[in-house]
């Protein structure tokens, strides 16, 4: 099998470091960068022909913007977002930029990197306690305005 290439995007270099450790030890993975910003985003996952991103929702530059640019400049990259903020408006917006899924750093755990992979096969995830309710912010239309 053939490692995933991917490219670790957060701010916090805590989590970043955890992040890389756990993908790197997993052994599907090849850890092609890490950065802590989101600027430029695009051009180094072309530069180091990223297949997965995981994103920081809230970091410089990152968040929808970022899986917005990723999606418009890289489509074949898988984008999954991470991030403490389980906001359902933030978690559909991401998923309306382009992510393939959805992590609350809060429930990371044990079957992290097998989520990835999962995501790169295709599957969406969305591991955060309220799913359900972020599935309905994405079918439901929004209310109207008048």
């Amino acid at each position: 099998m053939t490692a995933i290439r991917v490219l670790v995007a957060d701010d916090d270099e805590t989590m970043r470091r955890a992040i890389v450790d756990v993908l790197e030890a997993h052994g599907g993975f090849s850890v092609v960068g890490d950065v802590a910003t989101g600027d430029g985003l695009p051009a180094l996952v072309a530069e180091r022909d990223a297949q997965l991103v995981v994103l920081d929702v809230r970091m410089p530059a990152g968040g929808e913007a970022a899986a917005r640019a990723l999606r418009d400049h890289n489509p074949h990259t898988v984008v999954v977002a991470v991030s403490a903020s389980n906001h359902v408006a933030t978690i559909a917006a991401m998923f309306r930029a382009g992510a393939t899924g959805f992590l609350a750093k809060g429930h990371l755990g044990s079957s992290f990197a097998d989520d990835l992979l999962r995501c790169t096969r295709g599957q969406v995830m969305i591991a955060v306690p309220h799913a359900l309710q972020v599935l309905r912010a994405l079918v439901d239309p929004p209310p109207e305005t008048t």
